[in-house]
């Protein structure tokens, strides 16, 4: 293996900052309000919900130059933040001028409370560094997971829109961005392994150079929780239900953060993010890409991974029934060998994987539907944008002319793990798209789950939606014919 630190070094705005012992597993908003007196961030959820804590980090990329984007702060730990470059609101006045951001806010008076404002104002800062104009629906969209209670967002966006007006100064030259970069990239070849002992237990943080030096850390801490966007881990630990005491940070693994694609099929590196694979399926399967558009605010789409969201085994994850219906496989690699999983075959029940403990993901592959084939995609959720699924389902269907030559259903939030619904597929082979035909699929179906009843939905509720979405689906089609 390379060079090893035992610290964790990043950039705070300007300043340099190194983390070694317990510090390491403190949540980034915690750190910078606790350790840094830097209040400006704000926490209200801990969830990764109201966008109050937002930050923009800055990653090296696989070309070593840092990239920009925003992320919520309170899911974000510190020991993700190894050679990055955090960017907070008191960031943006180093000068003791406000940001024209800041400005605007104040005079089209976007800010009642206050306790959101930080927070949108970093969102709008980002925007102005990607773009250098924008209309009302770009910010809003901007601005979907930052929650404002009592101002309202009519002033927000009128003071979003001002700033096309404004001359922008130039933010990562007085951050002194090139010179972070340098210094980051000095230490790019290096392992971190953060070792120490904290009420009587031993706990260990790990960041891989390389996956070469991932797969080996794997083998050798058989044991540790592998963490990349965190974007579920952060809110399990920071309500207390997870608490290990070893974990190895992956996402900046650019060995496995690739997209691709040919004539047949797309393939997405397990650390890509949702944010890129947005804008990657957008031509080749857009139904994917409009569910991703709810799938979650950007924030949580520029940390979170397709691969964690694989692991992580939800049955209602709202990547997985297209995944199950297209016949995805998934490359499991270890320091030894390398796997090809079908995704049908990977879940063995509730959050139990065909994955052994020396072994992570790596891949995705996915075919692409065929010509002459019908994909849909259903989500169903107690409010449309942001929230979690009560049940999902993916209907793809290869046609013969009129006639269903086959069929792959698959059904999320019905059972222990996402759902083929077999028997429903069988009976559509040879038949047509029509009401009457999907009728007697959705009494098939509703034999083949097996739902439960929680706070999202009864199993009532949940066998009548799955019902309903494979009627809609017929009259849907029928409709367009």
């Amino acid at each position: 293996m390379n060079n090893l630190r035992n610290e964790i070094v990043f950039f705070i705005n300007k300043e340099k900052v190194v983390v070694a012992g317990e510090d390491a597993f403190l949540p980034l908003s915690s750190f910078l309000r606790y350790r840094k007196n830097l209040t400006g961030t704000k926490v209200v959820c801990s969830e990764g919900d109201c966008g109050a804590c937002t930050v923009i980090l800055g990653w090296l990329d696989e070309n070593r130059k840092i990239h920009y984007t925003m992320v919520d702060s309170c899911i974000q730990f510190v020991f993700q933040l190894d050679l990055c470059h955090v960017i907070t609101v008191e960031g943006l006045n180093l000068n003791n001028e406000l940001h024209p951001v800041q400005n605007s806010m104040i005079r089209h008076f976007g800010s009642q409370c206050g306790f959101c404002t930080p927070g949108i104002v970093m969102a709008l800062t980002d925007l102005t560094l990607k773009q250098k104009s924008f209309n009302a629906p770009e910010i809003q969209e901007k601005l979907t997971g930052n929650l404002c209670r009592c101002t309202g967002y009519e002033p927000i966006v009128k003071a979003s829109l001002a700033l096309n007006d404004e001359s922008m100064p130039d933010l990562l030259s007085s951050l002194d961005s090139a010179e972070i970069e340098k210094q980051l990239q000095q230490l790019a070849d290096s392992n971190v392994i953060i070792e120490f002992t904290q009420n009587g237990e031993k706990k260990t943080a790990i960041k891989p150079a390389n996956l070469a030096d991932a797969l080996t850390l794997k083998a050798k801490y058989p044991q540790v929780r592998l963490v990349a966007g965190a974007t579920d881990f952060g809110v399990q630990t920071n309500k207390g239900r997870a608490k290990d005491k070893n974990v190895m940070f992956i996402a900046h693994l650019h060995e496995i953060g690739y997209l691709k694609k040919n004539a047949e099929q797309l393939e997405f590196g397990a650390t890509a993010n949702w944010s890129r694979i947005r804008d990657f399926c957008r031509s080749e399967i857009p139904q994917f890409s409009e569910i991703l558009d709810i799938f979650a605010a950007e924030q949580i789409r520029n940390a979170a991974t397709i691969g964690g969201n694989i692991a992580n085994g939800s049955p209602i994850a709202d990547s997985l029934p297209v995944l199950f219906a297209l016949n995805a496989s998934l490359k499991l690699l270890s320091e030894s060998s390398e796997r090809i999983v079908p995704i049908n075959s990977f879940y063995r029940g509730y959050k139990q994987l065909d994955l052994q403990q020396n072994e992570i993901i790596g891949g995705v592959i996915l075919p692409l539907p065929v010509k002459n084939s019908v994909l849909r995609l259903f989500k169903v959720s107690r409010r449309k944008d942001l929230d979690i699924s009560t049940v999902t389902m993916a209907i793809y269907l290869e046609m013969d002319g009129n006639k269903i030559q086959s069929a792959a259903i698959a059904a999320g939030g019905v059972g222990p793990v996402v759902l083929r619904l077999h028997s429903v597929e069988k009976f559509l082979v040879d038949r047509t798209i029509e009401p009457s035909v999907f009728e007697e699929a959705a009494r098939l179906a509703a034999e083949e789950i097996s739902p439960i009843s929680d706070v999202r939905g009864s199993k009532e509720y949940r066998t009548l939606l799955i019902q309903n979405l494979l009627q809609k689906f017929s009259l849907e089609r029928e409709a367009l014919v």
